[in-house]
């Protein structure tokens, strides 16, 4: 099983952020792994893991320091996680796009004080026919799957349904989501379809989401719409970069799963 990978540098707000993670990976019951980059001292690094033993006591829970930068640290120990997470400081300062844009996982950024609802609110994902969209609404099917919940999935045409890019967006749109709500049955699955801003969306109906994944696209107008929707949503946002992969086991057993 592959490990929920917490980077964490001396700025972060370490005990909120861990906390976030630690609760993630026992529901997807797996290991939390903990780097403390940037030269961090130990004993933070100790006061944070302390913290998440007391509260997860059956985590299985391994920390270490680095002295590199936070995203190198990160990419060094990126080969076995299933999601890296970070601080949303360390996000808007550019950690989560260098990650995604090359590890295989995606990047979650959890803002301070952030916890898991109570509530099982769904997962909400971006997505514009691109390949890159395609990328996230994938990575978020099969997450809602690990986590038994649904998939919001929100595709803006904020000029309105005009021409042929728009209506051919539009319809790989519908394609990709019948496509993964067929592989994934027993997950609930909303469509909608709004003539506005994807960045406006995605953070107006981040309220009601558990998370918020949309693709990597740095240097053009997806790139805008993720460090809108990240200095805006009301919990964490995930970016899909473009080698994230699925973890083979977990697909396997979705379409055992739809073929019973």
């Amino acid at each position: 099983m592959k490990a929920v990978l917490l980077g964490l540098s001396p700025d972060t707000d370490s005990l909120a952020t861990i906390t976030w993670a630690a609760e993630y990976a026992g529901r997807l019951h797996a290991p939390l792994r903990v780097v403390l980059a940037d030269g961090g001292h130990l004993s933070a690094l100790y006061n944070a893991a302390a913290a998440v033993r007391s509260r997860y006591p059956e985590l299985s829970l391994a920390a270490t320091t680095a002295d590199d930068g936070l995203a190198d640290a990160l990419l060094d120990r990126v080969a076995d996680a299933h999601v890296v997470v970070v601080d949303r400081n360390s996000a808007t300062a550019g950690i989560a796009t260098a990650v995604a844009a090359t590890a295989s996982c995606p990047v979650a950024a959890v803002a301070p004080g952030t916890a898991w609802p109570d509530q099982t609110r769904p997962i909400l994902v971006g997505a514009d026919g691109t390949e890159q969209s395609e990328q996230a609404l994938r990575w978020a099917f099969v997450e809602a799957h690990r986590l038994g919940r649904g998939v919001r999935a929100m595709h803006c045409q904020p000029h309105g349904p005009y021409g042929a890019t728009a209506n051919g967006r539009r319809n790989s749109v519908f394609d990709l989501v019948s496509l993964f709500a067929g592989r994934y049955p027993e997950t609930a699955v909303q469509l909608h379809t709004l003539a506005c801003k994807p960045a406006d969306a995605l953070a107006w109906h981040s309220q009601f989401a558990s998370m918020v994944v949309v693709g990597y696209r740095e240097h053009s107008l997806g790139g805008r719409t993720y460090r809108k929707v990240l200095s805006e949503a009301a919990c964490p946002v995930v970016i899909a970069g473009p080698d994230t992969t699925i973890d083979v086991a977990v697909a396997a057993s979705a379409l055992h799963t739809a073929r019973s």
